[in-house]
């Protein structure tokens, strides 16, 4: 690889790595945010938002069916009441927002806001502690997200081995069968073969009596 290549690779790493300070509209107001670039689909990045939360213990699915997937609002997937360990447990309300890159379908942008309650949204100047924990709790989704899509190739490629395998072993059966087929067939053949001598030699008795019966005639 040319050092171009690596450089490029290098930024591209880079630029997917770390979350950024933006603001961002919310109920017609602008709000503090984080932004952050995935190299990854948008069901990617939403499924590894409920991994990382489930990470501090927080389980949305326990709320109900698609409970976090319903609780929606302004276009933001809200979780109250999550805690992080390095904040004390401190509960926060965390609004996240996903989606598809303009640049490319296959990978996804992912918007944060924090909330001690109330929409009292948390910035870099009003609370940098719990901001840059914030901060420093998303950025972990670059890896989150590779671990992700990792399980997720593998189960498919699981799924290609098992599909393999499976054709396989209906090849190798189909093999048998037409073996069994043969056998019978050879099995057939040879009766027919038996049962063709058989009816020669039935025919030849038939002659024979039909010769001795127009011998008759012609000695009468």
């Amino acid at each position: 690889m040319s050092t171009l290549m690596v450089a490029l690779s290098a930024c591209a790493i880079t630029a997917y790595a770390q979350s950024s300070f933006i603001t961002i509209t919310y109920k017609e107001a602008l709000q503090p945010a984080l932004i952050l670039r995935l190299p990854n689909k948008t069901e990617v990045a939403e499924a590894t938002i409920l991994q990382k939360l489930k990470e501090t213990g927080y389980n949305p699915e326990t709320k109900g069916m698609l409970f976090w997937k319903s609780n929606k609002l302004d276009g933001f997937y809200v979780f109250n009441g999550v805690t992080f360990p390095e904040m004390n447990n401190q509960k926060l309300d965390m609004y996240f927002k996903v989606d598809k890159a303009s640049e490319n379908k296959n990978q996804s942008t992912v918007y944060l806001m924090v909330s001690k309650g109330y929409d009292n949204f948390v910035s870099p100047q009003n609370d940098t502690v719990t901001f840059y924990a914030a901060q420093k709790f998303l950025n972990g989704f670059v890896a989150g997200t590779d671990a992700y899509k990792l399980d997720l190739d593998i189960e498919a490629q699981q799924k290609n081995v098992a599909n393999a395998e499976k054709k396989l072993s209906d090849l190798q059966q189909n093999e048998k069968d037409m073996h069994n087929k043969i056998e019978k067939l050879q099995t057939d053949l040879s009766n027919n073969q038996n049962d063709q001598k058989n009816q020669q030699m039935e025919i030849d008795n038939q002659k024979n009596v039909l010769q001795l019966l127009k011998d008759k005639v012609v000695k009468r």
